[in-house]
């Protein structure tokens, strides 16, 4: 079914480029050895990490945006820039925030929506925007229960002792959803940092986020995704054998094994 925010439908087929198999290698750092980021080392290559273990010893101040961010489309992008700039003039490292599985299937199982990017591919995009530490936080019940102030004083401020938070404007956290960018305000007041907050990108009556996006896939609209996004819409999978009727369609095509929640264009 075409979505109402999708007017045009474009075919879709799976670009040439696609048809390799991208192998990404990651260097092992040994235990102990994480390099603590500092106002005078910058880091070259985003720090990623699966919960707040890995954070590096003598840890001081830092800046955090949080979000699903998933398909980092144009929204995020002003976002996470705004973040950058601000970690910048203020010399501390920039966080990102994540999580994994997605909050709603945590809170609604088996209502986990169509994923746009991996965690992998999120953090290689948002370190192109010059992002420090790429962190995944896992999403469980007891996250999904933690009160909104409770939230805010064990995560930014006991463990990453945030001096500053930038979010989109919309932004809600805590119990179910209960706080907002005002309250967040109001908590940076009582524990000693500021809150920004990122307007939302629009182009027309269309406002870009990721259930936008998703739904532009569903109807087979590419050419709307990519405009939302900032670049077309990537699939990733391992190539497995199929019918070979690229040869008779006259163009090349792939046939992918796709993680389970891939969004794949209708």
């Amino acid at each position: 079914m075409r979505s109402p925010c999708c007017p045009s439908r474009a075919a879709w087929r799976a670009p040439s480029s696609c048809c390799a198999p991208q192998v990404v290698r990651e260097r092992r750092r040994e235990p102990g050895r994480r390099k603590a980021l500092t106002s005078s080392r910058r880091l070259h290559a985003v720090q990623r990490w699966r919960g707040l273990d890995p954070m590096p010893g003598g840890w001081g101040r830092s800046l955090a945006t949080i979000g699903v961010f998933d398909g980092v489309h144009q929204g995020h992008v002003q976002l996470i820039g705004l973040a950058v700039r601000r970690a910048r003039e203020l010399a501390v490292p920039s966080v990102l925030v994540t999580f994994d599985p997605h909050p709603t299937e945590v809170v609604r199982p088996g209502s986990h929506p169509a994923q746009l990017t991996t965690l992998r591919r999120r953090a290689e995009l948002v370190e192109q925007l010059g992002i420090d530490v790429f962190c995944v936080l896992p999403f469980t019940v007891e996250l999904s229960r933690m009160p909104p102030d409770e939230f805010v004083h064990e995560l930014l401020v006991e463990r990453l002792h945030v001096t500053a938070v930038v979010v989109g404007e919309n932004f809600t956290f805590g119990h179910k959803a209960t706080g907002d960018i005002e309250l967040l305000r109001g908590l940076g007041t009582r524990f000693g940092f500021t809150v920004e907050g990122a307007g939302l990108v629009s182009q027309g009556d269309v406002t870009f986020s990721s259930t936008y996006v998703r739904s532009c896939i569903d109807a087979g609209d590419m050419s709307a995704a990519a405009a939302a996004l900032g670049r077309a819409h990537r699939l990733e999978g391992i190539v497995v054998r199929g019918d070979r009727r690229g040869r008779d369609l006259g163009y090349p095509t792939a046939n992918l094994s796709t993680p389970r929640y891939a969004a794949v264009p209708a």
